[in-house]
């Protein structure tokens, strides 16, 4: 007797100390995500506001005056906001890039042309970039009104050499 229950106080010990993080998930599911907002500050956003209705060919989401907001797809969505309305401001530095992604080489193409037939300035032109061995991307970089990069991308499989 003694010894069994040395072997299941063991037992319960490690199943406390030593849980997986595939048992934590089990019991502590991660709450489903419906989609996702990525928010741009602009000191002009009735400019900026121009630029991607013209650039994605649709008007925004009505909204107050301080934000505007465009569905790129069901789950994903690019919000401007106002310099004086939202939770940050603008600032000079744009450490952020939004990245759309499309299907296959000639949907970039597409794009590449209807940017440059809207006179926006590339700032990287359509290259295919080597990710790993099976990976690689197809895409080109412009900036915005106020200086948010935005690629254009298509996941292609990497060339076997």
């Amino acid at each position: 007797m003694r010894k069994s229950g040395r072997v299941l106080a063991m037992a319960a010990m490690a199943m406390l100390c030593c849980t997986t993080p595939a048992m934590a998930r089990e019991k502590d599911p991660v709450p489903a995500i419906k989609g996702q907002i990525t928010f741009l500050y602009y000191k002009d956003l009735p400019a900026a506001a121009q630029f991607y209705e013209r650039l994605l060919g649709k008007a925004p989401e009505p909204t107050p005056e301080w934000v505007r907001l465009f569905t790129l797809t069901p789950t994903s969505t690019v919000g401007l906001v106002d310099a004086t309305g939202g939770a940050l401001r603008p600032s000079e530095e744009k450490p952020v890039m939004v990245t759309i992604v499309v299907d296959g080489v000639r949907g970039v193409d597409r794009w590449y042309d209807r940017v440059r037939a809207q006179g926006i300035r590339i700032a990287e032109e359509r290259k295919t970039t080597r990710l790993d061995a099976k990976r690689s991307i197809h895409a080109f970089m412009f900036n915005d009104p106020e200086g948010y990069r935005i690629e254009i991308l298509s996941w292609v499989r990497t060339p076997q050499s």
